[in-house]
């Protein structure tokens, strides 16, 4: 019995410790790029976010964090619709700054 109970301790841990990640994650508040961040999807697709570029967190992995930038154009006629194999998937583009 005190097995279980430990087991079932050690799991509830486990789930709150997530839990408050994803919470200190969503609290943490936007970030604004202090200088040109290069972007790289493949190695002939690069591009970049101007200074001043407000991203927004959406993951933190071990030293990486992945933000979230809202993109307005008037150019739908550049979009064309892309299907992932899981309905949530993110692709995230590589930034560094040279």
């Amino acid at each position: 019995m005190k097995l279980i109970a430990i087991i079932l301790g050690f799991i509830a841990c486990f789930f709150a410790g997530s839990y408050w990640q994803k919470y200190q994650l969503l609290e943490s508040g936007p970030a604004q790029l202090t200088e040109p961040l290069l972007l790289q999807s493949n190695p002939s697709a690069i591009g970049e976010l101007p200074e001043g570029t407000i991203l927004y967190p959406y993951s933190s992995d071990g030293g990486i964090e992945t933000f979230v930038v809202f993109v307005s154009t008037k150019s739908l006629d550049l979009l064309i619709p892309h299907k992932f194999e899981q309905k949530f998937t993110v692709a995230p583009i590589d930034g560094y700054v040279e």
